[in-house]
């Protein structure tokens, strides 16, 4: 929600958030910017501007999830920052460092983002993972009691998070997350398309911790939403809906979350306000349009928010 706005632009989209009944906002905050440098960390940029931000969100009584991602080239060595450190005890480390600094304003830690995708974790690799959680999941508990949350997979991969609990991801995380966008990308959230893709399959996620003893554990989806931006001759994947039925959409999450899956305790909207990067679809997903004026379900969000 942060790295391309103005501190003007920033202000308004956080007012409007509070203005509308928003409670938390989920910020990416990069392995690779705020330690450039083997333990030398960018104190006169990288630092500073989450100090700032962090700052901005918890003046307006706002809680903050911080997803801590993006490996710098010294802990890949050379291999990009979406690749996995070779050692995840220095993921760990600076996952500790950033909670001894920020604890005190962050609510939750995140830890990576669609682990399960090699768009975003190069190799997919459930078992780097899981060494990666873990360590950092010890070494945030030393700072902060705030939850750590197994980073958002990518729809509801009960595979993936299979494979994390063999090699040992019990006991190292307090949240589970999901991103459970629905494909076909205009169904509706309580409508099942038969794949692992959509919000009613996040029942197989949580078979899979219930058989693994943590059916107390809460899941989180910390990504969800659907693009009003529409573009010509749409795959399955990029069908945009109406600002009306995007708001219709966003109550109906709620909802049937409520109703049907009393584990599922905290949603995520992607995103606070529409983008101008050249794609429609996917810069449609804003509860705001990029001139900040309101789409309907910004308006939904405050009446579900207040119910």
């Amino acid at each position: 929600m942060w790295s391309d706005q103005t501190p003007a632009i920033r202000a308004k989209v956080l007012d409007q958030l509070v203005a509308n009944g928003s409670e938390w906002v989920r910020i990416d905050v990069s392995w690779a910017m705020i330690e450039p440098k083997h333990q030398q960390y960018d104190m006169q940029w990288g630092v500073p501007f989450v100090d700032t931000v962090l700052k901005e969100v918890e003046d307006r009584g706002l809680k903050a999830m911080v997803t801590f991602w993006l490996t710098p080239d010294w802990a890949s060595y050379g291999k990009g920052e979406r690749y996995a450190p070779r050692y995840p005890t220095a993921y760990g480390r600076a996952a500790g460092w950033a909670a001894k600094r920020w604890g005190h304003t962050v609510d939750a830690w995140e830890m990576w983002n669609e682990q399960n995708h090699p768009d975003f974790f190069t190799t997919a690799d459930p078992v780097a993972y899981t060494k990666m959680l873990c360590s950092a999941y010890t070494e945030v508990k030393k700072a902060d009691t705030s939850p750590v949350v197994y980073g958002g997979l990518q729809y509801n991969d009960a595979a993936f998070v299979k494979k994390t609990y063999t090699a040992g991801a019990k006991g190292c995380f307090d949240i589970l997350a999901t991103h459970p966008y629905s494909a076909p990308s205009d169904f509706s959230p309580s409508r099942d398309g038969g794949a692992p893709w959509g919000v009613t399959r996040v029942r197989d996620v949580r078979a899979v911790m219930v058989a693994q003893g943590d059916a107390a554990k809460p899941i989180w989806f910390t990504e969800l939403g659907w693009s009003t931006g529409q573009i010509p001759n749409p795959q399955p994947w990029q069908r945009a809906v109406s600002e009306a039925t995007q708001a219709d959409f966003l109550e109906e999450t709620v909802a049937l979350t409520r109703s049907t899956y009393p584990y599922v305790k905290g949603i995520i909207w992607f995103r606070e306000r529409d983008r101008t990067g050249g794609n429609p679809y996917e810069d449609g997903y804003g509860l705001m349009r990029a001139d900040l004026t309101p789409k309907p379900a910004l308006a939904r969000l405050k009446a579900v928010a207040s119910s």
